[in-house]
């Protein structure tokens, strides 16, 4: 919701895109029904349960959630204009973010994302977030805890009125793992052309 439309401009190249991918041997993974980071955290939830090196490239900063002991992500970002490209992984989000991948969800859910329509609890910005869930880990143990914590009036009001939007927004940040996609890796190698 919110979002443009896709141009048509693009909308032509898909078909196209998908021919080249797979004439190179390249495997296209789609489903209906599923969008592709659901697909990118199955890939990578199999890769980790198989012992297999996975590597995400992509601009969408979603994916670091993904990261693990076998799970990177090759973060495409650009800089003054220019292209970059920085590998992401445990050690990198820790220092960036302070935070375990993981906990890049509950951040989501106390700061939101208007691009991916995640309201998360109105006032709290991203260091805010970041603040709370080093200290706390998670939506879960900041509600369970509420009376216990640590909190400015300010912030204590804003997140006992956003609660339920904490919690929504977190489903909705929250990558599905469990896409049904085939679990045999070898179907997904570079094919001989």
């Amino acid at each position: 919701a919110g979002s443009r439309a896709t141009p048509d401009e693009l909308l032509v190249q898909f078909p196209v895109a998908k021919d080249i991918c797979r004439a190179l041997g390249l495997s296209v993974l789609e489903l209906e029904g599923y969008e592709a980071d659901d697909i990118l955290g199955t890939v990578s939830r199999l890769c980790e349960e198989q012992g297999w090196d996975c590597v995400i490239s992509t601009g969408d900063r979603d994916s670091l959630q993904l990261i693990g002991e076998k799970t990177s992500v090759r973060l495409a970002t650009t800089k003054m204009g220019a292209p970059v490209s920085t590998m992401m992984d445990i050690p990198a989000v820790h220092e960036k973010y302070g935070v375990e991948p993981l906990e890049l969800i509950e951040v989501k859910a106390l700061m939101g994302d208007s691009s991916d329509n995640i309201p998360g609890v109105p006032g709290i910005g991203e260091k805010t977030a970041l603040d709370l869930i080093q200290r706390y880990h998670s939506v879960d143990y900041i509600y369970e805890h509420f009376d216990e914590l640590e909190l400015k009036p300010a912030q204590r009001k804003k997140l006992e009125e956003g609660k339920d939007s904490a919690y929504l927004s977190r489903r909705l940040g929250e990558i599905n793992r469990f896409a049904p996609i085939s679990q045999n890796l070898s179907d997904y190698v570079l094919k001989n052309r």
